[in-house]
């Protein structure tokens, strides 16, 4: 058996291409097919590697060369026959197989299609991960290396969006199917305050995206496969940050900041959920970063980075006025970036990173991240520039939708150093 990745977004077909065949992964005997609006890149390989992980895939029967009829087979055994088969023995009719899905070890995750009632008198895919349905995941659990090409997955779970209000992005919608993922956390905007003990016993899971290790707790913490571009973005657009600093005002596990430290930045960033400064700080520990971990009260002075190449704050970003603003003179820091990372809006952070901008002895990149309707990009550049009075806005770039013309975009405006 061999892997054949699943590809739903057009513009990553060729780059993934050529990514395969610059390591030799690619099976140029097949052509990539494109089956009800999905891409299958068939490679030869027998297990998906890491840097692969993020991508929907399964496996194929790779034919003789002779055997032209049936070079493009598929084998039997999918999640599609496994489901169907399990329909079929319980009456259950006219089921939605799921079709999203990604793995981070050791968990696959697969996408809600957005309701778990029944459509037209048809059931939604999100029908069958009902814990009635435990028997079906537990197949699939244990024929895993012939469905997805792995055999390190131990838990599967089924993925709802964040609710926009928790100002800590905590995943409450995450059902568990297979496996332990740790005790409930009740729903409010009141930061946690977990032990030691308590992230010992969690569920941690991982993934390498662009060379960069990343883990958090899927309990606890959101992850957006969808950011991924974005990362990569940051590290082709914005290298060479030794002896610059970045502030980083929503860090959560590192998302964005792990893509500037890797260009040689010195990172200090805030983030109110505590799983995930420690999930943040997990993967500082796997790539052997100094790192400090500051919580209310803790004394800090910006001297820390000459020990620090990272150091990471456990409280509201508000305190960056008394942390760093009130304790500086103006033109005495090189601040190269100032990333905005939350969503559906940063609005509340904007004045905050303005007033930052005066202590920086260069010019400034603050990358503002907002969820806006497609007819209003230009309006948003405007709003941008009535704050960031010394700014010029660079890019304005299109990361994901999250509704038809609703845009998680990233406007760039460079705020130019007067002499």
């Amino acid at each position: 058996m061999a892997i054949k990745l699943l590809i739903d977004n057009p513009k990553q077909v060729k780059p993934i291409k050529l990514y395969l065949e610059d390591h030799n992964w690619l099976n140029k005997s097949f052509k990539i097919q494109k089956k009800n609006d999905i891409f299958h890149i068939f490679t030869n390989l027998n297990e998906i590697p890491s840097q692969l992980s993020q991508y929907n895939h399964e496996t194929y029967e790779q034919e003789d060369d002779g055997d032209l009829n049936t070079k493009n087979k598929t084998t039997t055994l999918t999640l599609a026959s496994i489901i169907t088969d399990y329909c079929h023995a319980n009456n259950i009719e006219n089921i939605e197989i799921p079709k999203r899905w990604s793995i981070y070890p050791p968990m696959i995750l697969f996408n809600s299609t957005g309701s778990t009632s029944e459509s037209n008198g048809h059931p939604t895919s999100d029908t069958i991960f009902n814990p009635q349905h435990q028997k079906l995941w537990e197949n699939v659990l244990s024929n895993q290396k012939s469905i997805f090409g792995t055999s390190e997955i131990t838990h599967i779970a089924l993925n709802k969006p964040i609710i926009e209000s928790d100002i800590m992005r905590r995943p409450h919608n995450l059902i568990p199917i297979i496996g332990d993922f740790g005790p409930d956390i009740s729903i409010d905007n009141k930061p946690p305050s977990p032990t030691e003990s308590d992230f010992n016993r969690a569920f941690w899971c991982h993934v390498i995206q662009n060379g960069i290790y990343q883990t958090w707790a899927p309990k606890y913490t959101m992850f957006s496969r969808g950011n991924i571009k974005e990362k990569k973005r940051v590290l082709d657009w914005f290298k060479n940050l030794d002896q610059t600093i970045v502030f980083d005002f929503y860090c959560g596990i590192g998302y964005f900041s792990l893509s500037y430290l890797k260009n040689g930045g010195k990172l200090l960033c805030w983030e109110l959920n505590p799983w995930s400064i420690e999930g943040f700080r997990r993967s500082l520990e796997k790539m052997k970063i100094n790192h400090k971990i500051y919580t209310s009260g803790d004394k800090f002075s910006i001297n820390d980075l000459n020990q620090f190449d990272a150091c990471l704050f456990l409280e509201s970003n508000e305190q960056i006025t008394t942390r760093v603003i009130d304790q500086v003179e103006d033109n005495s820091l090189p601040i190269s970036h100032i990333n905005l990372g939350l969503l559906p809006s940063s609005k509340q952070s904007w004045t905050l990173a303005n007033n930052l901008i005066d202590k920086s002895t260069i010019n400034t990149n603050v990358h503002i991240h907002e969820n806006v309707h497609i007819d209003d990009f230009e309006k948003i550049k405007t709003d941008v520039k009535k704050v960031f009075t010394n700014g010029k806005v660079l890019h304005l770039e299109k990361v994901k939708t999250f509704a038809p013309d609703i845009w998680h975009i990233v406007i760039d405006i460079e705020n130019i150093k007067s002499c």
